[in-house]
């Protein structure tokens, strides 16, 4: 099954809806739902570390479709918090699980 990294950059003031939201968005990305899960994630923050400029997920999906409908329900994106969304499919190199090393 294929992976995706997701990122999403946080729109301008946008923090109280980060910081209402982040509960949900960590129990939502824990479920697997379309046959879609996350494998890795955190959040992206600025080069001096103080402030969060958004986030990034690895996950895992059957294809970009799954992938799609289960980011509709996802609480950061239903909540409008990214100003910007960027999803690649991602192949894993360098600290790969077991069952993807080669």
């Amino acid at each position: 099954m294929p992976y995706f990294a997701f990122r999403g950059y946080d729109a301008p003031g946008s923090d109280a809806i980060r910081q209402r939201e982040r509960p949900a968005h960590r129990t939502y990305l824990v479920t697997e739902k379309f046959g879609v899960h996350a494998v890795a994630g955190g959040m992206l923050v600025s080069d001096h570390g103080d402030r969060t400029i958004g986030s990034m997920v690895i996950l895992q999906a059957p294809d970009r479709a799954a992938l799609l409908r289960f980011l509709e329900d996802e609480p950061f994106m239903a909540a409008g918090l990214f100003e910007r969304v960027e999803i690649e499919r991602w192949d894993w190199g360098l600290g790969a699980p077991v069952s993807q090393v080669p």
